[in-house]
């Protein structure tokens, strides 16, 4: 079960996380170039197509836009407590927040998401034995729909992160800073994540007046090209970054956020889907599908762009760096184990 998971899902990332990394370290990338390419090129290109042409019921798409935002805010309450408890100075306590509360859902979370749960596949097409998943390239997570994306469903997690992350995150971030809190609307739309969402969102509307209509090859095409790019380009910036912040941590604060990321964050994901569904909460009962998926990518690593924050805003850098560093970097860990646990689990208990 390890082996195909390592070989046919985490294999592919970590060997473009290694090419960025060693081009970093030849001709000295430039991260915050690179990010850009990611914030206002890719990142919007992929959310675009993946939701103008979603399969997602609008409720679905609600509730995953919904159950997102629910976690978010119960993270943050708990990390709010704890500091209190032990009384975290303002500046580490708003770096292990947003360590915390906002994952590298685009960079790490989509290239899992396409490879774990790849557009089209279902129980029929995936791993029929362990030995079948390690000699072909389908995912070994065992399937219960024949309308499974991951990358449709990530697409929705991706843009709320991303409104959370450049709202709620950059209020925590100024807080935690001198610069003013009036800042984060200006900051916001400069942003392509809303015009982005309501571009695809009417897109969506439109397509699905009449089975016929199809976007202009000029619209299609340059979405199609860029939304393609997203994860090799991603995940090269991954490398990029990693290689540029190596340094012994502040191990306390750091393992704080290491432990509520990485381990601590799905089984909170899991318990408020489970609720949900165990309660029939309408749009948020989304057990089992895409619930499976949410799980996973609730145990990605620390998002990149909490660490250009935090730089931005005059917070604690250097803990920042050291979060999203070790928490990419354990996370090869993690997630192989989460990755067994869920296979599992929706294959036999759920």
């Amino acid at each position: 079960m390890i082996l195909p998971i390592l070989f046919n899902i985490l294999g592919p990332i970590l060997v473009l996380v290694g090419l960025g990394a060693l081009l970093r370290r030849k001709f000295g990338l430039d991260l915050a170039t690179l990010s850009k390419v990611n914030i206002y090129l890719l990142t919007p290109a992929f959310i675009f197509r993946h939701i103008s042409t979603s399969k997602l019921s609008w409720s679905d798409m609600g509730g995953i836009v919904a159950i997102t935002i629910t976690q978010v805010f119960t993270l943050g309450v708990l990390i709010w407590g704890i500091g209190r408890v032990l009384r975290i100075s303002r500046k580490t306590l708003c770096a292990i927040a947003l360590a915390v509360m906002f994952y590298n859902s685009a960079n790490y979370g989509l290239p899992l998401a396409e490879l774990a749960y790849p557009k089209g596949s279902n129980e029929t097409k995936v791993m029929s034995d362990e030995s079948n998943a390690t000699t072909h390239h389908s995912s070994p997570i065992t399937h219960r729909s024949t309308n499974q994306d991951g990358g449709a469903v990530q697409a929705f997690v991706v843009l709320t992160q991303n409104v959370l992350t450049f709202t709620v995150g950059l209020a925590i971030a100024a807080w935690a800073g001198s610069s003013k809190p009036s800042d984060i609307f200006t900051t916001l739309f400069k942003l392509p994540v809303l015009y982005t969402m309501t571009a695809a969102l009417v897109a969506r509307w439109w397509l699905q007046g009449d089975a016929s209509r199809q976007l202009p090859v000029l619209i299609d095409k340059p979405a199609a090209y860029l939304s393609n790019g997203l994860i090799p380009i991603a995940l090269i910036t991954v490398g990029v970054q990693l290689a540029g912040s190596p340094r012994w941590p502040r191990w306390k604060p750091v393992s704080m956020a290491l432990v509520l990321r990485l381990l601590f964050g799905p089984i909170q994901m899991a318990l408020l889907l489970w609720t949900f569904h165990q309660f029939h909460v309408g749009a948020l009962d989304l057990w089992p599908w895409p619930a499976e998926l949410l799980i996973l990518t609730a145990s990605v690593p620390t998002a990149v762009n909490t660490l250009l924050l935090t730089i931005e805003l005059d917070g604690d850098a250097d803990l920042a760096a050291d979060c999203v560093f070790w928490s990419t970097v354990l996370s090869c860990l993690t997630i192989t184990g989460w990755l067994v646990v869920i296979q599992w689990f929706f294959k036999n208990g759920s």
